[in-house]
């Protein structure tokens, strides 16, 4: 004998799975993937083109070593620069606007670079793109922490990370056969992949309320007032040395791959170490992500400093074996997977309700370490053996976990607890 539920009983079952899956996929829920979304497309925008600007600027210019790396460092410098200032006023204004504005620079920015035929305007509008993604990101993660829980933060954090990093995995290959076809090619996609964010922002993405103490003018905040903080300082400082060693690792190990050897192991050591580190990113991010916590983030980044040094080794050692330079990659991975999400939680941790944006883009100064990384690797390539530039990179990093350490320590002096 059949069992029949009862037709109220069904359409009461049936109404609430539809308001579960309408609670899912609206309100805040929505805008959170939404954003994500976009980070997404935006990376695989960059992915297109930034492990390949060494090659492009090589080729298309002839640029030398050297000048390649000043120019990469003047873009990536200028647009962590100017994203500070950005991401301060973020936190007096709509997020969501800003973010679209970013977007719109973004775009621009791609459009212009094949359109000319000078390197200093190439650098130009290049900076314009490093600005606009600097300030999407700062603000993003500003957007997380206002309308988040603290539960919900670690995820979130590591799930945009994760995301971002499938875009690493998706863009260089695609950019890969685009520059089979034409130069220029990987610059339009880049463009396009702009588009689709710009309009599920600004049809899905929420605004949320400027802070009441910022719009009454009570709190009167400057990056020189900001800096005044020591455990943002220290945390800073951390953020640069870190980013100095993974944060422009695919232009840093084509440069070094070109001093070794030519371009084409380059091309070669690119296509093998990103999808690498895109993919353990992707696999293991989230897991890793989730579990930091206060109580235990002194730990987990020591952990990764360790990795980043037995990475660095492999790099250091891998000569034309793709296969080392791969293991390798795993490796150095396995650090950035508790690097990346330790210091937005770090910040996160001491930054005031209302001015999270602000401490971000604060934050995002050590970002000038990334920036430095090109020109710095190519100094290190002309006056040193090439095999020391990782030796100098792992005691950055070793640098870096002690200015964690101390910026813990006078975080709890200030009464936040780790």
């Amino acid at each position: 004998m059949l069992n029949l539920i009862p037709h109220n009983t069904l359409t009461l079952k049936i109404n609430d799975k539809m308001v579960s899956l309408t609670t899912r996929f609206s309100g805040k829920q929505l805008s959170i993937s939404v954003l994500l979304l976009s980070s997404l497309l935006l990376t695989v925008g960059r992915g297109l083109t930034l492990p390949f600007m060494t090659i492009y600027l090589s080729q298309k210019y002839a640029m030398p070593l050297n000048e390649i790396g000043m120019a990469l460092t003047i873009a990536l410098t200028a647009g962590v620069v100017f994203s500070l200032w950005f991401g301060i006023l973020a936190d007096k204004f709509d997020k969501k606007i800003y973010m679209l504005l970013s977007i719109i620079i973004f775009l621009g920015g791609f459009i212009a670079i094949p359109l000319v035929n000078n390197a200093v305007m190439v650098v130009t509008f290049y900076s314009l793109i490093n600005c606009a993604y600097s300030v999407f990101a700062t603000v993003l993660k500003g957007y997380f922490s206002d309308t988040l829980e603290i539960h919900q933060k670690p995820k979130i954090f590591s799930l945009n990370y994760t995301f971002a990093n499938i875009g690493w995995t998706v863009g260089p290959p695609i950019g890969t056969l685009a520059v089979l076809h034409s130069t220029n090619l990987p610059f339009w996609l880049s463009a396009l992949t702009a588009i689709i964010p710009f309009i599920v922002i600004s049809r899905y993405v929420h605004s949320v309320p400027v802070s009441d103490t910022l719009q009454n003018n009570s709190v009167v905040l400057s990056p020189r007032q900001m800096l005044k903080d020591k455990a943002l300082m220290y945390f800073t400082l951390s953020s640069f040395l870190g980013s100095l060693v993974y944060g422009s690792f695919a232009a840093c190990l084509s440069q070094y791959a070109i001093a070794i050897s030519d371009s084409e192991l380059a091309q070669k050591v690119v296509g093998v170490v990103l999808p690498v580190n895109a993919f353990v990113v992707v696999v293991f991010q989230y897991f890793v992500g989730k579990r930091i916590r206060p109580d235990n983030i002194k730990k987990l980044m020591f952990y990764g400093t360790l990795f980043f040094m037995v990475g660095l080794a492999g790099f250091m050692i891998s000569g034309d074996n793709l296969l080392l330079w791969g293991i390798a990659a795993a490796l150095f991975t396995i650090g950035e997977l508790i690097y990346a999400p330790g210091e937005y939680m770090l910040v996160d941790n001491i930054a005031p309700t209302g001015l999270k944006a602000s401490y971000f883009s604060a934050q995002q100064l050590g970002w000038l370490g990334g920036a430095c990384n090109p020109l710095f690797t190519g100094l290190m390539l002309t006056w040193l053996p090439p095999y020391m530039l990782f030796v100098v990179l792992m005691v950055a990093v070793a640098l870096a976990y002690l200015m964690v350490l101390i910026g813990m320590k006078s975080s709890t002096s200030q009464a936040v607890a780790f």
